[in-house]
Parts: C-alpha cells; sequence; structure tokens
C-alpha cells in the first residue's frame, strides 16, 4: 500500500508518500491534495492513502532541509526510469555544500554527451531534497532553475554551507 502524510518545517509543509520499498515522492503541500493524488496515480498506478509519517523518513527531510546530512533511507525506484536512476544515483555522491554541474553528472552517470537530458531527468525529480538536484547548476555559471524556485534553492545551498549561493 502507497502511504502520503505531511510534514511541517521552516521551509513550508511537504507531502512525503513512500511504499513498503521506500520513500516515492515529495511536494510541496501547496499543491492542493487532490492534484497530489491524481498526479501519484498516475504515476504508480495506485492512489496513495493518507497515513502517518514514519520518522525516519520525517527526521531524513527536516534534516536534508537544515543542510544536514540526510539519515539514509530507502527509496523506491519503480517510479524511474532507468536514466532517471541512475543520474539520481550519481547525484547521491555530491556531498551536501557543494554544487556540481549538469555535464558532470551526465559524465558521471556514463553518459558524458546527455547534459540536457540530465537537466530533464533533474527537472523530474520526484524526491528533492534527499535526491538533492539543488546540488547541479549549469557550467557557465549561475544558481540555474529549480522545480521549487530559484531562492529556496540559494537558501538550501547556504544551509548546506556552499560557497557564494
Amino acid at each position: 500500500m502507497h502511504r502520503y502524510g505531511k510534514v511541517k518545517t521552516d521551509l513550508g509543509d511537504f507531502r512525503i508518500a513512500w511504499s513498503p520499498r521506500g520513500i516515492t515522492a515529495i511536494r510541496s503541500a501547496a499543491v492542493p491534495r487532490q492534484a497530489f493524488e491524481t498526479d501519484y496515480r498516475k504515476r504508480f498506478g495506485t492512489p496513495p492513502v493518507p497515513g502517518n509519517v514514519p520518522g525516519l523518513y520525517n527526521r531524513a527531510l527536516r534534516g536534508a532541509l537544515r543542510g544536514r546530512k540526510a539519515d539514509p533511507v530507502a527509496i523506491d525506484w519503480s517510479g524511474f526510469t532507468r536514466f532517471q536512476e541512475k543520474v539520481s544515483r550519481a547525484l547521491l555522491e555530491v556531498p551536501a555544500g557543494e554544487v556540481r554541474s549538469y555535464a558532470w553528472l551526465a559524465r558521471r552517470a556514463g553518459n558524458p554527451n546527455a547534459a540536457r537530458a540530465v537537466g530533464n531527468a533533474m527537472a523530474q525529480n520526484p524526491i528533492p531534497f534527499l535526491i538533492p538536484c539543488h546540488r547541479i547548476v549549469p557550467a557557465s555559471g549561475g544558481i540555474g532553475n529549480y522545480g521549487l524556485g530559484k531562492e529556496l534553492k540559494r537558501e538550501l545551498l547556504k544551509r548546506e554551507g556552499a560557497a557564494h549561493w
């Protein structure tokens, strides 16, 4: 059974969803509940049921939002394409407080000419913060885009201790 619940943080409220295999999604609670459930059902073929967020998942999300190294948690990779999973697993290697380019991530994932595809995979990241796509920036400079807003991306990098963001 797939479940979800709300986690309140100093950066806003988030819905976190999980299956028996691990975390499946994290979205801003500003997204209406019905839209969250509909999108989830399309992705997994099953509706999520409201529930109490397990303590480990709650602590991992809160810690990541505070800029701390997140406790290791299980991730349910079943909603990812092979490419998205490969890119996301490579992304997990980027230490907190550091940034890498899309091209670096493409090389690390074994697809050196796929920087644009990496950007698309990051834009579709269903588990932000724990799969830290905010640590990926353009090689040309600047903060780059972020699905939850550039200001939140800057704040996350600042909390992690990244230089000059």
